[in-house]
């Protein structure tokens, strides 16, 4: 049976290259999809997680998502927008896929 992933890191950066303190993100699925065979997830629900002070995913409470190797159709990813702890848009759009593993999947390693 297929689980969420937690993600982590990050470590983003205004265009200064300081730390997007306090900033969060937003996340959203490409296209609606099934987990588990009978589990939807929606595509229209957008995902807000919060930074803390460096920049990095909160860790407490753990931000988990699906990941998208375990989401049918094949193919979809996700849409990620940076913002500012002010609500500025700092990066994005950035079109990735988040996997399984590993575990907790670091958003440091996307590419934008």
């Amino acid at each position: 049976m297929s689980t969420f992933n937690t993600i982590s890191g990050g470590a983003f950066q205004d265009s200064s290259g300081n730390p997007l303190a306090n900033g969060y993100l937003t996340i959203q699925l490409s296209q609606d999809g099934v987990v588990n065979t009978s589990t939807m997830v929606c595509s229209g629900y957008e995902i807000t997680v919060k930074l803390d002070a460096n920049g990095n995913v909160i860790s407490s409470p753990a931000q988990t998502i699906w990941p998208n190797d375990v989401i049918t159709p094949s193919g979809t990813f996700y849409t990620i927008y940076a913002y500012s702890a002010n609500g500025q848009l700092v990066w994005g759009p950035s079109y990735n896929q988040i996997l399984s593993t590993p575990t907790p999947f670091d958003l440091g390693s996307l590419t934008p």
